[in-house]
């Protein structure tokens, strides 16, 4: 098949298509994603210092699985406020948060632009939010502009590229699956190697330095969870897939691709790398810092 046209794959952000449906499906997948990377991301947190009675903001929430990562490692006695514009993932993000007893923990539907300009918070997180945003480091400038001196900002972001997402050779349809997610990515117009530019990204936001860790999700054998993931994400993706030229509904064979997937990596006794993920985080100015003018740390 086609490679996408060189001009839809690098649309301008006017033109930013976001990828993936609000759908129960999808959020379903999302769900699943976190069971992945989520000690990652509890890793970053802690890395970061957010700790017990802390008021923490999420950005693009979805279904809750950072939100309440963070809720629980603020305690009873700290909040968090998390944001995102689908309301009916974050229906399933609040009766998530009501099964685990989290009352400190609220969602909000609404765009970045919704957050109260007075609302202060101790630090701010994200994950795989700005991969879409049309300007990260504006988005970054924003967010830190809700947190109080010495605030945290924390966010992790993929690698979605054939070559972070590895498969060894003799694997060609791993090889196919990978393109399509990312030329799916690119054709929407997501930054697909935000990871990469996380480090850019924090300092052209104003912030300091970025301390960064980079991990990775690895599996193989007959009953890795990671082929239904990545099956889930083709799914999801079909009708850019479609649309972008990738592949034709027959060759993606979506209700067997999760099977052939699995056959394919056992046959040959390997294992395939899922995206990988860099973890970033920095802190605004303390009072010491702005009261000398100081912008950066």
């Amino acid at each position: 098949m086609k490679e996408p046209d060189a001009e839809k794959s690098a649309r301008s952000a006017k033109e930013f298509t976001y990828p993936l449906p609000d759908s129960s499906s999808e959020t379903k997948r999302l769900i699943q994603q976190s069971a992945f990377i989520n000690p990652f991301t509890r890793a970053l947190f802690g890395e970061a210092g957010i700790a017990p009675n802390m008021t923490v903001l999420d950005v693009g929430s979805g279904a809750g699985d950072v939100a309440l990562l963070a809720a629980d490692l603020i305690g009873p006695e700290g909040r968090v406020v998390g944001i995102d514009r689908n309301g009916a993932g974050l229906e399933i993000a609040r009766a998530r948060a009501k099964s685990a007893g989290l009352s400190h923990l609220m969602f909000r539907e609404g765009n970045l632009a919704d957050i109260g300009s007075d609302e202060k918070f101790d630090a701010v997180v994200g994950r795989l939010v700005l991969m879409y945003q049309p300007d990260p480091a504006a988005t970054l400038r924003q967010l830190a502009s809700h947190l109080k001196p010495g605030g945290i900002v924390a966010f992790g972001e993929y690698n979605i590229t054939p070559d972070a997402m590895r498969a060894p050779k003799g694997m060609p349809l791993t090889a196919k699956l990978f393109a399509w997610i990312d030329g799916a990515f690119r054709y929407a117009g997501a930054e697909t190697r935000m990871a990469d530019r996380l480090f850019r990204t924090y300092r052209d936001a104003g912030l300091a330095n970025p301390k960064l860790s980079l991990m990775s999700y690895v599996g193989g054998g007959q009953e890795w969870e990671g082929y239904a993931y990545a099956a889930a994400t083709v799914r999801s993706l079909m009708p850019l897939i479609l649309k972008a030229g990738l592949a034709s509904a027959d060759e993606i064979g979506i209700d067997t691709l999760e099977e052939r997937l699995r056959r394919e990596v056992v046959a040959a006794n390997g294992v395939i790398r899922l995206p990988e993920l860099i973890n970033a985080w920095a802190r605004v100015p303390g009072r010491t810092a702005l009261m000398r003018g100081n912008g950066r740390q």
